[in-house]
């Protein structure tokens, strides 16, 4: 009995800690809403590496996630938003920076990298069946050495 009421009590506790993370929103219609929920999980977290404003819970996300209500309650386009995150705090803010001087590196090494590794593919391909032309003196050499 004594083990059943810590099993209960330990589950009380951990409710507690995901009664933080729901928040209630006001929208006008399902439009809004649906516009909020793909804006907070396209927009990065500055304070969490790797987290959507919607997945995390630091006090940064939680102001962010406001901030982009408040846009979409008072009539301000997706595109308005994202200028006014990466405005604030830069390109990194958002999944899916814009292709523009400061993020050219970022766009284009895979595609860089990929074609270094073919040309190396090629390369080491091409100078590997020239170095199988070995003369009959060679082989002959090397068949005694290996006796």
């Amino acid at each position: 009995m004594r083990y059943f009421i810590q099993f209960i009590v330990l589950l009380i506790l951990i409710q507690g800690t995901y009664a933080e993370s729901i928040e209630a929103n006001d929208f006008n219609n399902v439009v809004q809403e649906e516009r909020y929920t793909e804006l907070i999980n396209n927009i990065r977290c500055p304070v969490c590496q790797g987290q959507s404003i919607g997945g995390s819970n630091s006090g940064l996300a939680k102001d962010l996630r406001k901030q982009v209500q408040d846009m979409i309650l008072s009539g301000d386009s997706d595109k308005d938003i994202y200028s006014y995150m990466i405005q604030r705090y830069g390109d990194f803010v958002v999944f899916k920076p814009p292709i523009n001087y400061t993020t050219y590196f970022l766009w284009f090494a895979p595609l860089i990298f990929l074609v270094l590794c073919f040309i190396y593919l090629f390369k080491a391909t091409r100078n590997k069946n020239n170095s199988d032309n070995k003369t009959p003196n060679e082989i002959e050499r090397a068949k005694n050495l290996l006796k």
